[in-house]
């Protein structure tokens, strides 16, 4: 076979063939693919996800495609084919490092966002008024009989009635009993406004008698008292065991920090070295004593104190310590699954949602009802909302509800567990600041990620939901009234404990038949 590596001069003497304008393509392509690739290297390791054994791989695997890149484009050949290939495919992986390296930085600096936010809590005092008052502001109330129930809300009330007082002089007021008989007085014509927390107003919506207050009434004005939450986390560590309190508001507004009825009481008993996640469910109707004064109480009502007598309350109950907390709302929940294309669960029969009120596309509130089919259904936003909180269709009641909210949240981990949210991260990242709040920091969760990528063992999930027996009683938060509440069963509450000290204690949490 002839040589061909070298071109003969006029003199007979051979030289090195010179480089062409194919030649410095392939060294700019070169360059290009070492100088992004160390950014993008640089970006891995300064985001703290990956262990040092991961940054090490990834490394090796640069340095290779780049040797390789080289060994083809540095040498003086005669064929340009191999040289233009490798130059195309270096600039193309180049294009995906850089793309990859941009949305990692907008994506880290998003969810970075999100972790370790204060929550500063927004307690809610209602002006309200008949829907067909003429008042539209408050300076319209000038002379007005404003009633309200003695001791309900008592420091927020009395600062409400304080600035009343301060902005339209003196007028009569008229004290309840209790908030049946105070929006009785209102809807009677008894009084023309009353002062009731926000949230009162969906409970009562819970009775068969009030179902359409809220057509009836309308608030002309919101006092707003807000708190900030500091909750001492001590020294534990996100990679020990740990519990996170899940608490879901009844909020029909998109504010994550207002306060309501706490519909969702989850605890997420997590040991991060034995992947195991304990999901215990606690019944919002639960008739507990709550934490800031013993008094007798539905669970779901502390909520309204702010989520630290949600936490304290479920300390309490449990003998447990929960130093973290997620908060959702329902717009949230909504948007959340919207993004991630749905959630797929296991409906336990066919049943029908009463009519309830369900964020729409805009943001506003629809009244409507859902039916879903026994077994295996795929949920959008709006339908995992009503699958969650329906409870009425079912014998169980709250804990069936209980149940099903367990359900959407195990479709939810599966799903952002899954490959298939890397296309609508995007759609992800954007719900989450407006309907995610936790104390858990970045670095924490950073520090979780790295211990998974020592061990790639799956995790494993278990649902309890503790029980009681439904009754009527007095409770604090509604003051000369009996409501629905359950009674806690002991022996489940036992149960419940042995199974947090289960999984703090690195077993497997077991179950009796």
């Amino acid at each position: 076979m002839k040589d061909t590596s070298h071109t003969p001069s006029r003199d007979g003497s051979r030289r090195r063939p010179r480089r062409t304008a194919l030649d410095h393509f392939g060294v700019i392509a070169l360059l290009a693919l070492l100088i992004v690739s160390l950014v993008f290297y640089i970006r891995l390791a300064s985001s703290g996800l990956l262990t040092t054994a991961v940054l090490a791989i990834i490394a090796v695997a640069l340095l290779l495609v780049n040797a390789v890149h080289a060994a083809i484009q540095l040498p003086l050949r005669r064929s340009k084919l191999g040289k233009l290939v490798a130059g195309a495919l270096a600039l193309i992986l180049s294009a995906v490092l850089i793309y990859v390296s941009a949305h990692m930085g907008d994506a880290l600096s998003k969810v970075g966002e999100m972790f370790g936010r204060q929550l500063v809590e927004n307690r809610q005092i209602l002006v309200v008024v008949r829907t067909d008052d003429p008042a539209q502001e408050l300076a319209d109330t000038m002379g007005y009989t404003y009633g309200y129930v003695d001791g309900w809300n008592g420091e927020d009330t009395a600062s409400l009635l304080q600035q009343l007082h301060q902005q339209l002089g003196d007028f009569p007021e008229s004290t309840s009993s209790n908030p049946t008989d105070l929006v009785d007085g209102l809807l009677a014509s008894r009084t023309d406004a009353i002062l009731m927390a926000d949230g009162a107003i969906s409970l009562l919506e819970d009775m068969e008698e009030y179902a359409d207050i809220g057509d009836r009434v309308r608030v002309l004005y919101t006092y707003t008292v807000s708190h900030k939450v500091d909750i001492d986390l001590g020294k534990t560590e996100i990679t020990e065991p740990f519990i996170i309190y899940c608490n879901g508001i009844d909020s029909r507004k998109s504010d994550i920090n207002a306060t309501g009825n706490s519909d969702v009481n989850i605890l997420a008993v997590v040991n991060p070295k034995t992947r195991e996640i304990l999901l215990l469910n606690t019944p919002r109707d639960y008739y507990v004593p709550l934490h800031m004064n013993g008094q007798m109480d539905k669970l779901t009502h502390a909520g309204n104190y702010g989520i630290e007598e949600s936490i304290g309350t479920l300390s309490d109950l449990y003998g447990v310590e929960i130093p973290y907390y997620i908060r959702l709302n329902f717009y949230g929940l909504v948007d959340i699954v919207d993004a991630i294309g749905g959630v797929d669960v296991e409906s336990p029969k066919e049943f029908t949602t009463k009519k309830m009120q369900i964020p729409g596309p805009d943001g506003t509130l629809e009244k409507k009802t859902f039916t879903f089919p026994a077994g295996p259904v795929h949920l959008n936003g709006q339908e995992a909302l009503a699958f969650a909180r329906e409870r009425y269709a079912f014998a169980g009641g709250d804990n069936q509800r209980g149940k099903n909210q367990m359900t959407v949240i195990k479709g939810i981990i599966n799903k952002i567990t899954s490959p298939a949210l890397l296309k609508n991260y995007q759609k992800v990242l954007n719900a989450l600041p407006n309907s995610f709040l936790t104390n858990i920091t970045f670095d924490q969760v950073k520090a979780l990620v790295r211990a998974q990528q020592k061990d790639g063992t799956s995790w494993h999930v278990t649902s309890y939901a503790v029980t009681g027996t439904g009754g009527s009683d007095y409770c604090y938060s509604w003051p000369g009234m009996q409501l629905y509440v359950t009674r806690p069963d002991v022996d489940s509450v036992g149960l419940a404990k042995t199974l947090i000290d289960q999984v703090m204690n690195g077993e497997v949490p077991v179950i009796p038949d």
